[in-house]
């Protein structure tokens, strides 16, 4: 094991045994080593959506609302543990060669599609392939370009991948460029799952509404802003679930009050829990609470090229004008922490060095002036557009509009529940000021940073543009050093908050609030929508 590894270990492991120091919570592991009950296999597991996904082809997924049933359906060459450790999945093992060159995989024996037909290497490679020319692209598409070939074969210069080798039905040969640190753990990702080459050739952009994956639940059916139905896939390698099937109750617009009344009816089996839902269950008998950090950051996105916001101490102005401990203390009653960093806590590179000025007032004002001089009273409303209606995301939005009242500036919200309308919203040159929950895919600071404000990334709706960043982003991918990488992402992440292109709100926790029936659940630090439910069964089977 080498030391990148074992400091990736420590700081996972730090992160979870602080767990165990906060009160009225409770771990997976904690919770199942006190049940004694046998494991009962069947039943329908109900768990809500809070938008309608807009795809469920891996390859296009942008947000957890699909990675959520994505998850379900599809496998990846590798996954995640509970603990972020990297495991095998259809790739029964790998061997890493020429220094970190090369990877060899096998693949299972028994890793079969929905359809009957078997996971081989030709659907491995046609998988990876594909995800080198699709648009808009992926977010692991740089670690995927550290494939020989990858460039010119997604410049459509050549038609075969010099560095994807096919040994057998089982085995194939991945070779890189240079050395690249984060590669295998981007192979974890949800967009890198394995689809089936004839599938996806047959169905085209219909297989994105008509899934079909190697993972232990299989896709029936789909009733757009309403109902996703998973069935259990009785021929999955690693054993068939115990759940029969997974309704996933979709609800357009985050309508958390509904999903609350849904939970106490039990008509569902879970459901997050933020805001005064905790105080809200509190009375509610036997219920299984689930508390972790997570790697995650809500904040508010400036498009940085508009006309009214390209100055930098206005964006600075906005955000210091926001007071974050009242504003989670009042409107999420204590249960985040409120953020300065871009980076959250638990993630390499992280410093507490890197804080943004404390929430200041007149600091803010200092901005304003100097921004705008005496002209702040022409200035036009700002829109904040939100793809979340529910009633947190009001308080919050509304917390924010008084706040920026207080420097004279007046706020328009926009509220676009459709998640693929607010995605293209925020693609257009309409858009002024997003809210946006960013989730780490990878315990790796890259899928933070580089995401969100690398020049040519698909989700940098801020448009920020730095050639130095970009370089630094470059560079930071091939030190294999943990220590110079930390450094390197610590100064990228200094140079992005010293032009303020986004508000650092508050770090999220995963907090879900279970049924006392359900068992098995293990949400890691990367959010409980990357979950597997394989494992997860119904002490009780509820009637349907």
């Amino acid at each position: 094991m080498n030391l990148p590894r074992l400091l990736h270990l420590f700081l996972i492991v730090l992160i979870f045994l602080s767990l165990s120091l906060l009160p009225g919570y409770a771990t997976g592991a904690e919770k199942e080593s006190q049940s004694a009950d046998p494991i009962r296999q069947g039943g329908i597991y109900r768990t809500p959506l809070m938008n309608n996904p807009s795809t469920l082809d891996p390859a296009y997924v942008e947000d957890q609302y699909g990675v959520t049933v994505v998850q379900q359906i599809f496998d990846g060459l590798v996954k995640f543990d509970p603990y972020l450790m990297v495991l095998p999945a259809l790739a029964e093992t790998w061997q890493v060669e020429e220094q970190g060159k090369v990877y060899r995989f096998v693949l299972r024996k028994n890793a079969r599609f929905h359809n009957g037909r078997p996971v081989t290497v030709q659907d491995v490679v046609f998988s990876i392939s594909r995800l080198l020319r699709v648009n808009p692209p992926p977010v692991i598409l740089p670690h995927l370009l550290k494939i020989k070939g990858a460039q010119d074969y997604r410049n459509q210069k050549i038609e075969q991948i010099e560095g994807l080798q096919l040994i057998n039905d089982r085995v194939f040969l991945v070779r890189l460029e240079e050395p690249h640190a984060p590669f295998l753990t981007a192979l974890g990702m949800h967009q890198a799952k394995i689809v089936p080459k004839a599938e996806v050739t047959q169905l085209g952009k219909q297989f994105g509404q008509n899934p079909v994956g190697s993972g232990s639940f299989r896709f029936v059916s789909w009733e757009a802003n309403k109902l996703i139905v998973l069935e259990r896939f009785s021929d999955y390698y690693a054993g068939p679930a115990f759940l029969d099937e997974i309704h996933y109750v979709v609800y357009p617009g985050g309508k958390i009050e509904e999903v609350l009344g849904d939970f106490r009816g039990r008509k569902l089996d879970e459901m997050p829990v933020y805001g005064n839902i905790r105080q809200e269950l509190l009375a509610e008998k036997r219920l299984r609470w689930f508390h972790r950090p997570s790697l995650s950051l809500l904040f508010y996105g400036i498009r940085t090229d508009h006309p009214f916001l390209k100055n930098p101490e206005l964006r600075k102005a906005l955000s210091m004008a926001i007071d974050r401990e009242k504003l989670v203390k009042q409107v999420y009653k204590g249960q985040f922490e409120p953020a300065r960093t871009i980076l959250p806590p638990g993630m390499p590179g992280y410093h507490p060095q890197n804080r943004m000025f404390l929430d200041d007032i007149s600091l803010a004002r200092d901005h304003l002036k100097r921004a705008l001089g005496e002209k702040v009273d022409s200035m036009p409303p700002l829109e904040i557009v939100s793809a979340i209606q529910s009633p947190f995301a009001r308080a919050e939005l509304g917390f924010v509009r008084e706040s920026w009242a207080r420097l004279g500036i007046p706020v328009k919200i926009k509220y676009i529940t459709d998640w693929g309308q607010f995605k293209t919203y925020l693609r257009s040159d309409a858009v002024q000021i997003y809210r946006y929950v960013w989730f780490a895919d990878m315990p790796d600071p890259d899928s933070f940073l580089f995401s969100l404000f690398a020049s040519d990334s698909p989700v940098n709706f801020m448009r920020y543009q730095s050639k130095e960043v970009d370089q630094m982003l470059r560079s930071a991918r091939s030190i294999i050093d943990p220590v110079k990488r930390a450094k390197m992402y610590r100064r990228i992440e200094a140079l992005v908050l010293k032009s303020s292109p986004l508000i650092p709100l508050f770090y999220l926790s995963i907090d879900r609030v279970y049924q006392s029936t359900v068992q098995g659940v293990q949400p890691n630090a990367l959010g409980a929508h990357t979950m597997s439910l394989h494992r997860v069964w119904l002490k009780t089977l509820p009637p349907n």
